[in-house]
């Protein structure tokens, strides 16, 4: 190991130490530590408002109270489907100040999906804002809840329901601390995230506070160094592992200050980092190229001259890009990783080399050799799998022993096909992350590619299975096959579908965009798709996809009929050769 790596390494190990030594940790815990450590220090910054630790404890303390009032019980679930406000912050917290569990609702989902996503965690309780009262009208009738059990915030524009206004039921709700939050220990469950993967549907991924602990100090304080004089600045929906698990967790361990944005705007981005002092952030996939297109503004002048943003962690960095941005925005350090939701072993790239993900240096994490086109682990005579070698592309594999954390889904069959037994030696277990790592000399490694059927764009992991089964469900299509495509400069893939319809109904495109628009979230949307007469298939009727994924949407070598989405009509046009070439120069946006 170098010695930046070790130094790493023994940063976290000191701290990790602590939390292994006395089991009383927990999000609540540490509120309420901060808000009798430094009371009048700034905790939060949101918009032109801010707040102090004392003031976020009592507001925590308030929905900890209600809840408690309501009769929630140990490991009750509380499913939020919030934009990012602080009130999100506050009801995650004050949840979890009396052992209950926090199930973050992807605000994008709709309909099947949604409705599945709040089957799987089975809440008690559902919070949602006014921007998804829309969404969740749509599906209310198919859950079965009572309208007590449904509480509505920040509801600007006074949409009607038949729900419970929350804020009104909070006025005269106590601030004090509830007498439960010391009973909370680092092994207890504190969300439920959801993740797509390759079994259809999202995922509920259980996330105890051992592992937001282990995030918050191996990546923000050992690794990226954050300590209480940063300003930690998310912009990335909360409902993800990258900003409330790592960037938030890294905030309240170090005591540092958040400032939270309601979305990700790469034209405000630098005026937020001037406005807030923000000296650390997080990324994910696209958002470094967004920044790197906008063109130069007064407070980007500011970020060269000041240097205000210090540091950035995420995943996603293309190398291509990593020097140009480091370049132009004056940003001292970048700090890349990879890991998974749900996954309990990541890499690290603590030497900051331009496109590695990290050094493959601390056990637990193996590459195993596949054939790139069926994913199908190859095995010596002995039946065991063959490890990577330098210059080899293999599939990332976890190992699950008694000394790792892995709690995978709540769904256990879903966590039972993702594990792999006897893959080394005997009765060995690891578990399949469907990410494909290039091994590079040294132990580096890079990212090469999601496997099979998922895939990731704008910094979601889409599941093709789960937007095949909506894409079924459309009247006028009989089966669909969606896999993920490139497109010139940009990060991921984008995804396309071979459609085959039902000879029997009329398909019209623009019925068909309108149904687009109303059950995918708009990162889900096919970019493309293809009428295709036959899609062929394998013994067990699983559609091929290795000649579709191959093709693509090249109009040079496809005969059937080639459909692009207009993101700013919101709906699908006839692909011809000028917007083909148009999309091969990088010229249309997606």
């Amino acid at each position: 190991m170098t010695l930046r790596e070790v130094e790493f390494l023994n940063r976290f190990t000191k701290k990790m130490t602590q939390v292994h030594q006395n089991p009383k940790h927990s999000i609540g815990i540490r509120i309420e530590q901060l808000a009798k450590e430094k009371p009048k220090d700034i905790a939060l910054y949101f918009q032109d408002n801010s707040w102090t630790w004392q003031d976020f404890n009592k507001e925590s303390n308030r929905i900890a109270n209600y809840f408690l009032n309501l009769g929630l019980k140990h490991y009750d679930t509380v499913a939020i489907m919030l934009e990012n406000t602080p009130e999100y912050l506050f009801f995650a917290t004050g949840i979890n100040k009396i052992q209950g569990i926090s199930a973050l609702i992807n605000v994008n989902q709709k309909k099947q999906a949604l409705t599945h996503a709040f089957n799987i965690v089975e809440p008690k309780w559902i919070i949602i804002d006014g921007d998804s009262l829309s969404s969740f009208n749509e599906i209310v009738d198919k859950l079965p809840y009572k309208n007590n059990q449904i509480f509505v915030v920040n509801n600007a524009q006074n949409i009607k329901h038949d729900f419970i206004e929350l804020p009104k039921e909070l006025e005269s709700i106590s601030k004090n601390n509830p007498n439960t939050t010391f009973n909370s220990i680092v092994r207890e469950t504190v969300y439920y995230m959801f993740t797509s993967g390759t079994t259809g549907l999202p995922k509920a991924v259980i996330m105890q506070g051992f592992k937001l602990y282990t995030q918050g100090y191996i990546l923000g304080f050992a690794l990226a160094q954050v300590d209480s004089h940063d300003i930690v600045y998310i912009a990335m929906p909360l409902y993800h592992n990258v900003p409330i698990g790592i960037a938030w967790m890294t905030a309240i361990l170090a005591g540092a200050a958040t400032a939270l944005r309601k979305r990700f705007s790469a034209s405000e981005f630098w005026k937020d980092i001037q406005k807030y002092q923000v000296t650390f952030t997080t990324y994910v996939g696209e958002m470094p190229r967004y920044l790197l297109n906008q063109p130069p503004s007064e407070y980007e002048m500011i970020q060269k001259q000041r240097k205000t943003l210090k540091k950035m962690l995420g995943l996603g960095f293309r190398k291509e890009i990593w020097e140009q941005f480091q370049s132009r925005f004056q940003i001292e350090h970048i700090y890349e990783f990879y890991g998974l939701t749900e996954g309990h072993r990541s890499l690290y790239n603590v030497e900051e080399i331009p496109g590695m993900i990290g050094r493959n240096n601390q056990g637990g994490l193996e590459l195993a050799k596949v054939d790139p086109e069926t994913g199908e682990l190859y095995k010596n005579e002995r039946g065991f799998c063959l490890k990577c070698k330098p210059e080899d592309i293999g599939m990332a594999l976890i190992k699950i022993d008694k000394k790792t954390f892995f709690t995978g889904y709540k769904d256990k069959e879903k966590t039972q096909k993702k594990i792999l037994c006897d893959v080394f030696k005997n009765n060995d277990k690891y578990f399949n992350t469907s990410d494909m790592l290039k091994l590079h000399e040294d132990l580096w490694v890079s990212f090469a590619d999601r496997f099979g059927d998922t895939f990731r764009w704008k910094g979601e992991n889409i599941s093709t299975l789960e937007v095949e089964a909506i894409l079924n469900s459309y009247k006028a299509i009989y089966m669909s096959a969606v896999y993920g495509v490139v497109i010139p400069n940009t990060e991921g893939k984008a995804g396309m579908a071979a459609i085959k319809l039902n000879p029997s109904i009329k398909f019209e495109i623009d019925d068909f965009s309108r149904f687009i628009v109303e059950v995918l979230p708009g990162y889900s949307i096919p970019r493309f798709f293809r009428l295709c007469d036959e899609l062929e298939t394998t013994g067990p009727e699983k559609i091929k996809k290795t000649d579709l994924r191959k093709e693509a949407y090249n109009i040079k070598i496809i005969k059937d009929p080639l459909f692009f989405w207009n993101s700013n009509k919101k709906q699908y046009m006839p692909l011809d050769n000028s917007a083909y070439q148009k999309i091969k120069e990088g010229k249309l946006r997606f």
